[in-house]
């Protein structure tokens, strides 16, 4: 058995807001199993015998389109990405008392990962950011998760490509349920 984290673009989708219960039953229908939601942002861990992420991905995408008539791009990873991103993460807060968000911006492959930072803004002198393979590594004082033109772009960019931006604290979360399943 393989599990794998997957990553909905956005729970609320052109007016369509996918459920997590709905979620899990639609995977578990998919012929998934087991299948874990975590929080109510689009978060999954599954099982399955399919060990390519890519066919995965393809599974869980045709799944979406056929129940919500739409298109629902996913990121997914294997536990050793997510392990690796995870681990690899450059970013250690100074210890300055300025309270920060690390994120990770999701996307497909490194050459998307790329296209989004090379056409990024710079970012402000209180954050950082850097590429991490297919992801892009984003640390924001709290309260400027919205604000700053680097926030604004990458929600921009959502809107154009499959990018997914999550907290560190959640992709550690899921990365949990996924080990956990594993065993």
């Amino acid at each position: 058995m393989n599990f794998f984290a997957v990553f909905l673009r956005g729970v609320n989708v052109g007016g369509v807001k996918v459920l997590m219960k709905d979620l899990a039953t639609l995977l578990q229908e998919a012929g998934f199993a087991p299948v874990k939601t975590l929080l109510a942002s689009g978060n999954v861990v599954v099982g399955t015998d399919e060990s390519d992420p890519s066919r995965v991905k393809e599974r869980i995408e045709q799944a979406l389109r056929g129940h919500y008539g739409r298109e629902i791009g996913v990121i997914v990873q294997d536990g050793d990405q997510l392990e690796s991103l995870t681990r690899n993460y450059p970013f250690d807060s100074p210890d300055d008392g300025v309270a920060r968000h690390r994120y990770l911006v999701l996307t497909p492959n490194a050459r998307d990962a790329g296209e989004v930072l090379g056409s990024a803004p710079a970012p402000t002198d209180s954050e950082r950011v850097a590429q991490l393979g297919s992801c892009i590594c984003w640390e924001v004082p709290r309260g400027d998760s919205l604000g700053t033109a680097l926030a604004k772009h990458f929600a921009k960019v959502a809107s154009s490509k499959l990018v997914t931006t999550r907290n560190m604290n959640t992709v550690e979360k899921v990365l949990v349920a996924l080990r956990t399943l594993a065993r």
